[in-house]
């Protein structure tokens, strides 16, 4: 076998680094692209995951605001009735007053009546 001769020196054109470049480029865009692919795909399941749980925590906050004024409301109605109760009471017992106070000054007049 014969042997190459070594010495010969091999030249790299510009047209075939150009190639090169361009193969290499090609690998890391493709190589980019799906890493950016799998990253859009975990940042979009952690905002759904993050945006389902605040979503979840205000719905939550939201029925205990809910519960905590209809318990509110239930006392103040409560308390309403209450009060409204213990005016009808006070009225009706102003009213009595009233009627004996009538009753007593018509007394009184005849009564004074009576004495001249």
């Amino acid at each position: 076998m014969k042997k190459k001769n070594t010495t010969e020196p091999q030249y790299v054109t510009k047209e075939i680094l150009k190639k090169e470049l361009t193969k290499s480029e090609k690998r890391l865009n493709a190589r980019i692209d799906g890493v950016e692919q799998r990253l859009d795909a975990k940042i979009d399941a952690k905002v759904d995951s993050a945006v389902q749980s605040m979503k979840d925590y205000t719905d939550s906050r939201f029925t205990q605001l809910e519960t905590y004024m209809t318990q509110r409301f239930d006392k103040f109605e409560h308390y309403f009735e209450e009060l409204t109760g213990m005016f009808v009471k006070q009225n009706k017992k102003i009213d009595s007053f009233l009627n004996q106070l009538k009753n007593h000054e018509h007394r009184i007049t005849k009564l004074e009546q009576h004495s001249v």
